[in-house]
């Protein structure tokens, strides 16, 4: 196992600025995922650490050697891709010893790495089979059992799940937190979907055009993203952004949107008065008691029923406004229901910039 750390990393393509600056010390052992959309970096950053891109600046070190100059081959990495990239016509056992055949290793000790991986991933009954007799997730366990007979320092994973129906991705992705607590090995893994990222990662590392908008634990990541555009990327859905004015006195501050609705705000918070953009999370929304003052009055147009809950669609002084309310609520298309927010839990971010306002 190794540490890796990143200073001051960035990939140009010609004038294109693909990568901004990574800074990022990443512990022995850890979890990390670098989450965000389709072309943010985040494969990017994956396949300079991995040897497969060439940085234009800064520095890359696996454990105790700067990697920027050194072979893919050399840099104690085992790489899992999301087209497991097997060879069709050897059988499992086979395409999960190549690697350590063409290193000379010796067959009692290829047998016993590779008996080991396929007790680990439960591929014993799939030894002696062809990938095109085995189903997604049990290819992309061999791929996963391929990198892990070769008992690298550091693991990459490059969106490995995405080739997979839903019902499989939940499946594969318990067997890569599991793996991941079994073995310990250091450990990067990019992919788009935030409910990967959320479940598997130590750290999160949310990207954005190149930028490293956030890096946090989970919970940090939800609970106090840093800009607007991670707290639109982590959570589902996405957190409400209104339009506000704040005006009052501290410890009476109110928060008055574009159709005069006005948000009395909780008695700790102490910014200037001004414009800003107030963030509130669907489920910090509820459907007002009987008897109780709504705060706000929505509009629905779309009520989507998930089972246990149900997201309210709507608009507030002309902008869209998601609550997620519990489905024996009855709510319904066109409904009008006065919902309270739970402000407490509520963020304000800068409307110029889009960072978060420690309040």
């Amino acid at each position: 196992m190794a540490k890796v750390t990143l200073k001051g990393v960035k990939k140009n393509y010609g004038p294109v600025k693909a990568i901004h600056g990574i800074d990022m010390d990443i512990a022995d052992g850890e979890f990390i995922v670098i989450v965000g959309p389709s072309g943010c970096g985040k494969s990017t950053l994956l396949r300079m650490i991995a040897g497969l891109e060439a940085i234009t600046e800064g520095e890359i070190a696996i454990g105790d050697r700067v990697v920027n100059n050194i072979e893919p081959r050399d840099r104690d990495i085992a790489m899992v891709f999301q087209n497991y990239a097997l060879y069709p016509h050897m059988s499992v056992y086979e395409n999960m010893s190549y690697g350590l055949r063409i290193r000379g290793m010796s067959k009692s000790d290829i047998e016993k790495r590779v008996q080991q991986a396929a007790e680990i991933l439960q591929l014993q009954p799939y030894l002696q089979r062809k990938p095109r007799e085995l189903s997604g997730g049990q290819r992309q366990r061999v791929a996963m059992g391929r990198a892990i007979v070769r008992e690298p320092s550091v693991f990459l994973f490059d969106e490995p799940l995405s080739n997979l129906d839903a019902k499989l991705r939940v499946q594969m992705r318990l067997e890569i937190k599991r793996l991941h607590q079994q073995l310990g090995v250091t450990s990067i893994y990019v992919t788009h979907d935030q409910v990967e990222a959320m479940t598997l990662a130590d750290r999160l590392v949310v990207m954005n055009l190149g930028r490293a908008d956030q890096i946090g634990t989970p919970q940090e990541v939800y609970n106090k993203p840093a800009t607007t555009y991670v707290g639109s990327f982590i959570g589902l859905p996405a957190m409400n952004f209104l339009t506000c004015e704040i005006a009052g006195t501290p410890g009476n501050l109110e928060a008055k949107l574009r159709d005069g609705t006005r948000l009395a705000l909780p008695s700790g918070w102490t910014v200037p008065a001004g414009e800003y953009t107030l963030g509130i999370r669907p489920e910090q929304l509820r459907i007002a008691r009987q008897g109780e003052a709504a705060q706000i009055q929505l509009d629905v147009d779309v009520a989507e029923e998930l089972g246990a809950d149900t997201l309210l669609h709507g608009k507030i002084a002309g902008e869209d406004l998601v609550a997620r309310v519990p489905s024996h609520a009855g709510y319904h298309d066109h409904s009008k229901p006065g919902l309270i927010a739970d402000l407490a839990h509520a963020h304000l971010f800068d409307r110029d910039s889009g960072l978060r306002i420690a309040l």
